[in-house]
């Protein structure tokens, strides 16, 4: 049985640059990490997880300076699961991340990456043991509430700032809520997600041709100011298939190059969408429609290059634009950023 999940690095897809907040030391996945480590899988998720459910977050998150204007920004996080692993019981989700701030701007992202769960039994004993062995200055607290939830934090503080985690999960080990808070000098970013809705939708079916996974496309991309039409960074990424990790699972080599630098990373793909292409089956109609908070992606009919346009509204406002040949292959893509917008062509 293969079991690459160990050193595949899950990083953003060509779908999205992301504006979101990197934990380096984040402790949920320290313990995700630590589990596997132990069982050889992952937490396994409830048995009314499947393809096609959906976790709507509200979220907001604020960064600031003192005696400096600070940033504040608010919206929705969405993951979709597109995948499972019943072998690892990894879960991959399409995350759709849609920000605004209180000048109207909107920022729109996607990318592919796990959902986590947790088991609160192993939760609790990994929380006990860390509390024993963590260095002065850091607090671990944790334990099940009232409903049968269960809470956790972590907090570290020393000369260079504070740092503090809290999270609480379902009963059947799914994120109910989260917050952060990180504080350097006179920097500080502080956020906070809780769980709005779960529902489930039919997403597309049917096996990917080899003929999709291995066309092995590179897309010129650009990030332009939305008020000068500057043009902030222009690169290139190239896609590059690599093998099949598991049933439904693939894994692929993503190469962002400039006239600077080049890089490089592993990145993941499903059955149902990838870091270059989507399951042709979901090319029709509505893709996805989340009416608790006005999403909607949709076909729209022949795009610029010859293709399927699709697109993505929100609240009616449309914030990004992704169209594909008629295999499922992406040709280009456009999206609202914070600053304007990023646009990407596929040129081979």
């Amino acid at each position: 049985m293969v079991r690459p999940w160990r050193s595949l690095v899950f990083l953003t897809s060509l779908l999205v640059v992301s504006t979101c907040i990197i934990y380096a030391t984040e402790p949920l996945s320290f313990y995700i990490q630590e589990y596997y480590k132990a069982q050889g899988k992952y937490p396994k998720p409830p048995s009314w997880v499947g393809v096609g459910t959906i976790f709507v977050y509200g979220f907001q998150v604020g960064v600031g300076t003192r005696g400096v204007e600070g940033f504040t920004s608010q919206g929705y996080k969405i993951q979709i699961v597109v995948g499972i692993d019943t072998q690892s019981n990894y879960v991959a989700g399409l995350e759709l991340t849609i920000l605004s701030d209180i000048r109207g701007n909107v920022d729109f992202s996607t990318k592919l990456s796990q959902i986590q769960f947790v088991e609160l039994r192993s939760l609790e004993v990994f929380l006990s043991q860390l509390a024993r062995t963590v260095p002065a200055g850091v607090q671990i607290q944790g334990g099940y509430l009232a409903g049968g939830e269960f809470y956790f934090a972590y907090s570290s503080e020393d000369y260079q700032g504070v740092t503090r985690y809290d999270y609480t999960f379902s009963k059947e080990g799914a994120l109910v809520s989260g917050g952060f808070l990180e504080r350097s000098g006179t920097s500080s970013s502080v956020g906070k997600m809780e769980l709005l809705t779960v529902k489930s939708v039919e997403l597309g079916s049917g096996r990917l041709s080899e003929e999709i996974l291995r066309v092995n496309p590179s897309y010129q991309v650009v990030q332009v100011e939305q008020m000068t039409g500057m043009v902030m960074a222009q690169f290139q990424i190239d896609v590059t298939f690599n093998r099949r990790l598991s049933e439904g699972f693939y894994g692929f080599l993503l190469t962002s190059s400039s006239g600077y630098s080049t890089s490089q990373a592993q990145v993941l793909g499903t059955e149902l969408i990838g870091p270059a292409y989507i399951n042709p089956s979901l090319l029709k109609g509505e893709i996805l429609s989340i009416p608790e908070i006005g999403l909607r992606w949709i076909v729209e009919g022949q795009g610029q290059m010859g293709g399927v346009q699709t697109a993505f509204y929100v609240q009616g406002v449309r914030v990004a634009v992704y169209e594909y040949d008629r295999n499922g292959v992406l040709l280009q893509y456009a999206r609202k950023t914070h600053q304007g917008y990023e646009q990407a062509r596929r040129v081979r």
